[in-house]
């Protein structure tokens, strides 16, 4: 799988076209932070930490263990050590090489590897002489945090060719941006709120994200859309309008949220076999994780059953309850073969 530095994120973008500010900030933001979201079939995958863990017991003297499985369970351990607010693995690794003086430029993780992979700046002697220290300060930071699945690779960083863009490329670029900007300005003379605005590639098209409730017509706002367009001599191209169940949207942000702090320790540490952790909330939420166990093992199941355990005592917590918000879930647990084992 491709690792989230510049070069792959700025090809990702290559079917959809946003304005160069936003589109900047966002590379940006996922060099950071080193996320990837990946839709499929409803699925969000969401390969990051993030913080808040707490303390549960796990319970191994239910019947679902056998005693073949005892010793493999109880080296689950328990979902976080302590209350104790951590952030970001990715984003405080990189604020703390660059309170040591590193030149950090691009910090990433790629899955299902945990190979994070740190740019730093500067000539060749230069890195020659940082590697090892900041290869260092890497893993003891890894180390602090008891997360023992990742590995580090130290590169020196090279400025990426960013390819020219032709002419017919360039005046595209822009038109959306022209595009972009008014659209907004007269839908919001007419309350009507634009969520995202995208220009795709292939086949052209604008596509246009509102609100479902809001009171103005698909056919409405396409109009808006297209007497822009003519008024700037700007040639046709189709609109497409999707209406966003809000409910639906603010659930999916809580749930991405929820997403992040379970898979903090889930991914960091290797007793609990996570090799990726998803979610969806279509039809009703769901936290998904991968295991390393194969369908075929003859204790994945057990183990899948034991980890689901952990999962749920800590969605039950006082402190999730305000991110759950009594929305009923569900935990899915898969091998590594993809087959659904708890």
């Amino acid at each position: 799988m491709k690792d989230h530095l510049g070069n792959n994120i700025k090809d990702e973008m290559d079917s959809i076209q946003i304005p160069e500010d936003k589109l900047n900030h966002t590379i940006q933001m996922a060099i950071e932070r080193g996320k990837k979201d990946r839709g499929g079939r409803g699925r969000k995958w969401m390969y990051y930490s993030s913080a808040a863990i707490l303390l549960f017991g796990l319970l191994i003297g239910s019947a679902l263990v056998s005693p073949a499985m005892a010793n493999v369970v109880s080296k689950i351990p328990y979902l976080g050590s302590i209350f104790e607010s951590k952030g970001d693995v990715v984003m405080d690794m990189s604020d703390e090489l660059r309170e040591k003086g590193y030149p950090v430029n691009g910090l990433g993780v790629s899955f299902p590897e945990k190979v994070i992979r740190i740019g730093i700046e500067g000539d060749q002697d230069y890195f020659n002489r940082v590697k090892a220290e900041v290869e260092k300060v890497a893993v003891d930071f890894l180390k602090s945090r008891n997360y023992d699945a990742y590995t580090v690779k130290v590169s020196r960083y090279k400025e990426p060719k960013v390819p020219q863009k032709d002419k017919e490329t360039q005046q595209r670029s822009e038109d959306f941006q022209l595009i972009d900007s008014r659209v907004r300005e007269e839908l919001g003379k007419r309350n009507v709120e634009v969520l995202q605005l995208a220009h795709l590639a292939r086949p052209e098209s604008i596509q246009l994200e509102i609100p479902n409730t809001t009171e103005a017509t698909s056919d409405e706002i396409k109009e808006v859309v297209r007497e822009i367009m003519s008024e700037n001599n700007i040639l046709p191209i189709p609109v497409e309008i999707k209406k966003i169940n809000m409910k639906k949207r603010e659930q999916d942000r809580r749930w991405m949220e929820i997403l992040q702090t379970v898979s903090d320790d889930l991914l960091g540490k290797k007793d609990y076999k996570v090799r990726m952790v998803g979610y969806s909330v279509h039809p009703e939420p769901e936290i998904q994780a991968h295991i390393t166990l194969s369908s075929k093992d003859e204790d994945a199941k057990d183990f899948a059953r034991q980890l689901e355990r952990v999962i749920d005592e800590f969605l039950k917590s006082d402190h999730m309850k305000e991110r759950i918000k009594g929305d009923s879930y569900h935990i899915t647990i898969y091998s590594k073969d993809d087959k659904v084992i708890n």
